[in-house]
């Protein structure tokens, strides 16, 4: 299968006259209440923070802008000391390092006892960030919350890598227009979703997104497993920014309370792509595009994962295979949905993947993990034969 031609980002449009270069200014050290680096997890392409005071019992928080509210799952709230009721009127309460208490939910619809899904998390959403500027730099891996009063994106920049997007807060979600195949789209910005972007199969239709089944290929939001379909669109435009063969999933029955009439997201990766801040009260975000960025999938070069034809997800020792493209290297090498690729112990991250994706495009022999009758083991490909017993590769 013939890969796209390599992903880019061109200015498509000039900028106002009215421009100012103000938004490539730092923001003044008396604005910055707080500078939290992204913590270590399993997944890279998620945003934690932990929101304790000095020296207090951790505050462990996925930062998602998809979300309208501080939500907690019940057994991650017992985790950091909270007496969960099942019937409470009235929200959680916890201090945070940014002098301002976090009030947050405790989800007992289905469960006081835990996940409906089986993920224990927490979810810091609008209420919480809706009342600062939000500074994502995801190439550093840091957030800074930035007193609004102090600092503010302005209305336009001139500097040709920035650009200042309008944006509306939709039950305290962002959401922003892009562009699809030329195609204009209201869809929300999602630091939550660890993938591109996700559209809904009507939000697809109108910008003429053609989409397709992927064996093994499945998402998965807080109201548990969502119908999806792949798609690559040939152009996404954000501003005066355009990116090119950026992969993305459709929902053909829908996506779940994404808050705007598209049922659309764009995600971590797209917005990876850029240095970005949030201007929740004044509506403004701001971009700033990272020099040699490629598109990714999962935080995973698109490019190598499409010329190898396997869809994965990144863990901390290795790769999980998603989805398998019909016909492709991945397909006639025996690779599976469901599949682990171990990375060795002295390999760093971005050898691994070149290594791996090398290895599947060119059909040479590998070895996976495999769930084969409740247990895992080892799979050599292509033959296929069962080796020894790996134990829980993917832990």
């Amino acid at each position: 299968m013939t890969p796209p031609a390599g992903a880019f980002c061109r200015p498509v449009a000039a900028p106002p006259e009215n421009a100012t270069g103000a938004a490539s200014l730092d923001p003044p050290a008396d604005a910055v209440l707080a500078e939290l680096p992204f913590l270590d997890s399993d997944e890279p392409n998620r945003v934690f923070v932990d929101l304790a005071r000095a020296g207090g019992r951790p505050l462990h928080m996925l930062l998602d802008t998809g979300a309208a509210d501080c939500v907690l799952t019940p057994l991650y709230a017992r985790s950091l000391g909270v007496s969960v009721r099942a019937v409470k009127d009235t929200p959680y309460r916890r201090p945070t390092r940014l002098g301002r208490d976090l009030l947050f939910w405790v989800d007992t619809r289905s469960s006081d006892t835990g996940s409906k899904t089986g993920w224990e998390y927490g979810l810091l959403g609008g209420t919480f960030l809706a009342e600062y500027v939000i500074d994502l730099d995801f190439a550093a891996r840091r957030v800074r919350f930035l007193d609004a009063e102090r600092y503010e994106v302005p209305e336009s920049s001139s500097e040709p890598d920035e650009a200042v997007v309008p944006i509306r807060i939709v039950g305290n979600r962002p959401a922003i227009d892009v562009a699809i195949g030329g195609q204009s789209l209201t869809v929300m910005v999602d630091t939550g979703a660890p993938i591109p972007g996700v559209l809904s199969g009507v939000a697809a239709k109108r910008v003429g997104l053609e989409s397709r089944p992927l064996p093994g290929l499945g998402a998965a939001g807080v109201w548990g497993p969502v119908e999806v379909e792949f798609a690559e669109a040939e152009s996404l435009r954000i501003g005066r920014f355009e990116l090119s063969h950026v992969p993305l999933l459709v929902a053909p029955n829908g996506w779940y309370n994404t808050g705007t009439s598209s049922d659309s997201i764009i995600g971590y990766d797209v917005l990876a792509q850029f240095h970005v801040r949030i201007d929740y009260p004044r509506q403004r975000l701001w971009l700033r595009r990272v020099p040699s960025s490629p598109v990714t999938y999962a935080g995973v070069s698109y490019a190598e994962q499409r010329r190898a034809g396997a869809l994965v997800h990144p863990r901390k020792n290795g790769l999980v295979v998603n989805a398998v493209f019909p016909g492709s290297a991945a397909e006639r090498l025996g690779l599976r949905a469901g599949d682990f690729i171990e990375r060795r112990e002295s390999e760093t991250r971005a050898a691994f993947e070149t290594r791996a994706f090398e290895t599947i495009a060119d059909g040479r022999a590998i070895t996976v993990a495999r769930e084969l009758n409740d247990a895992w083991v080892d799979v050599p490909l292509p033959d296929g034969l069962p080796e020894t017993t790996a134990g829980d590769a993917k832990d």
